[in-house]
């Protein structure tokens, strides 16, 4: 199943460098219902998401906007999008390539 989400503001994200996985607190609505969770984005899937934020006009480096931590396991990257008065800024139409390997509610 592929999914799709629509309206939707990013609030943090988290990447972890042994996993190569991307951890992303979004918020959307849904029939109606309004949603906050977890997606977990493979590199990909994230690369496209940085694009989509790109077209709005929000450019992300790594090293300049991204807090990061040494951990035994690998670099951990953070970063807070409210912190950077981008929380309110909607992506219209986000459908990643492979579907979204897990939601987090």
């Amino acid at each position: 199943m592929k999914n799709a989400f629509r309206n939707m503001t990013i609030q943090h994200i988290q990447i972890e460098e042994r996993t190569q996985l991307a951890e992303v607190e979004v918020q959307f609505v849904q029939d109606k219902v309004f949603i906050e969770t977890v997606l977990v984005l493979g590199p990909t899937e994230l690369n496209q998401l940085f694009a989509k934020l790109n077209s709005q006009g929000v450019s992300i480096d790594l090293s300049e906007d991204f807090e990061y931590y040494s951990t035994p396991q690998g670099m951990l990257y953070t970063l807070n999008f409210s912190k950077r008065n981008w929380d309110q800024i909607e992506i219209e139409y986000f459908s990643p390539k492979q579907p979204v390997r897990q939601i987090r509610a």
